[in-house]
Formats: C-alpha cells, structure tokens, sequence
C-alpha cells in the first residue's frame, strides 16, 4: 500500500480548521525520541508528548543492523478509536511487501533507471536482487513518526520525517552493482523521493503506509549529528471512520468553511 501526498493552499487551510492533532500516546518497545534543542536542531530528549506536539519525532525500533532488531510501537488514542504505529519485521516484507515496494518504486523511477542499468548490461532484475542485499528493507523499517492529525472525516494524517532526498538506497544499490566507478560517465540518477514505512493497526484494520515518488514537505530541521536527518516530512493517509455521533460535513457546508477561512485570511493581512 502505498500513499501518496495531495497539496493545495483552500485544502491546507480548511484542515486546519477542521483537523485536531493527537492526544494521549504511550510508547512500547524500542523507541527513541527527538526534540527542538536549538532552533532547527533536533536531537535524542523529551517526551513523546513534546515530540508530537512540537518540532521533533518518535523513532519506532532500531533496524540499523539489521531487522532481527529491537522493535517499537506508539500507540494514539484518538477520537475514532486506538491507532498503533509500528516498526516493521522481517516476517512483514517476507509475506509480500518487498515485491510490492520494489514494484511500486519501479513503477515511478523505472523509466529514468532502466536505462543507465542497460548501458551497464544489467535489468530490472539486478537491481531488485541489489534492493536485498543492501537490506533495503531494514533501512525502510524504523520510522520516524513526526505527528499523527485526526481529520473531522475519520481520516488520519500521519508525518514522517525523514529525508528531502533519500538517494541512499540508490548510491548503495549502485555500489553493490559495480556501477560506482561509471558513474561519472553516466548521465545523473534521478532524484529518489521515499519515506520509510510505517506498519498501522486501526479501527480493524491493518496494513502499512509509505510514499515513493512524491517530493516530501521541507521540515526546516535537521538532525544534530553527522547523519543530517529530519529534513523532509511525508504526509501519509490512513482511511477512517469518524468518531461515533459525529457527522461529516456536507461539501456545500466544507466550501462555505473554505471561503470563511480565506475571507479571514483576507481581513487579516489587511489589517
């Protein structure tokens, strides 16, 4: 399952209007937490309250070395229900996800991969069987959870933070490809857009979240170590239903929400 990220200024500003962040979370297993410690510097402290709530995010689980690693949860009381946030197992991408991963990443990068791969007599083939090698999966499992938003449709927001640009993946695929030293003979890889995936467990549903191809949103923060991390965030939706006795809004009634909002926006900057 893949998601991918919709922008516009009347929808931003009406979710705003209709949206309402997370409230109480517990952590389990693994987890590390990031927060603000200079402005637009984060690093490991806090709470997982700050962490979600203000400039920072909950790591869930260490796949680092590999997914025989610690593995970790955050799990959200929200008005529709329980959501349980997860890192991912090795059991996970072995029942189906890495063909599905790779397919879909393929299907947005194949065109602009294929054919550096054949000036080098390699396929499709070879760079899934690279994706394994590098254990692509594992560095795909530990996601950063940056916000979870309970949209008034039942629909949830989930932020991840991660990289404006993950070419990782790529530079390493190319390395274990012997494609390193032609590289710069080749014309330019294209620009890699990809979160990690995160595994959900919400109102009886299961399932895993990820965006590929989609340029993620600018965090205006970076990690404060060598890594450079946290510098984009993915918005990724969850299909819900909202909370029991309440109603969604009519579109006539969300339009008439929108031009209120922008008539507002209008009297303040004139003032």
């Amino acid at each position: 399952m893949k998601s991918f990220f919709y922008s516009s200024s009347v929808v931003l500003g009406l979710a705003a209007l209709v949206a309402s962040p997370a409230a109480a979370q517990t952590t389990s297993g693994t987890v590390e937490i990031f927060n603000e410690i200079a402005p637009g510097v984060v690093a490991p402290g806090g709470t997982a309250a700050d962490a979600l709530n203000g400039i920072g995010n909950i790591e869930l689980g260490e796949t680092d070395g590999g997914l025989d690693g610690a593995q970790g949860g955050l799990t959200l009381s929200l008005g529709g229900g329980t959501l349980t946030l997860s890192s991912l197992t090795q059991a996970d991408w072995d029942m189906g996800l890495a063909d599905i991963w790779f397919d879909d990443a393929w299907s947005v990068y194949g065109a602009g991969l294929e054919p550096l791969l054949a000036l080098a007599g390699l396929t499709r083939d070879d760079l899934r069987a690279a994706f394994d090698t590098v254990d692509g999966d594992a560095r795909l499992s530990d996601p950063n959870i940056e916000s979870v938003t309970e949209l008034s449709n039942g629909d949830v927001d989930i932020d991840l933070a991660g990289f404006v640009e993950l070419n990782s993946l790529i530079d390493i695929a190319a390395d274990r490809l012997g494609l390193t030293s032609l590289l710069p003979f080749l014309p330019p890889l294209p620009t890699f857009y990809a979160s990690e995936v995160v595994a959900y467990d919400y109102q009886g549903s299961t399932g895993f979240l990820y965006s590929i191809g989609e340029e993620p949103m600018a965090s205006g923060v970076v990690s404060g170590d060598s890594t450079e991390s946290f510098t984009g965030n993915y918005t990724l939706t969850l299909d819900g239903d909202p909370p029991d006795g309440v109603s969604v809004p009519e579109p006539s009634a969300l339009v008439g929400l929108a031009l209120a909002a922008l008539a507002l926006r209008r009297r303040q900057s004139a003032a």
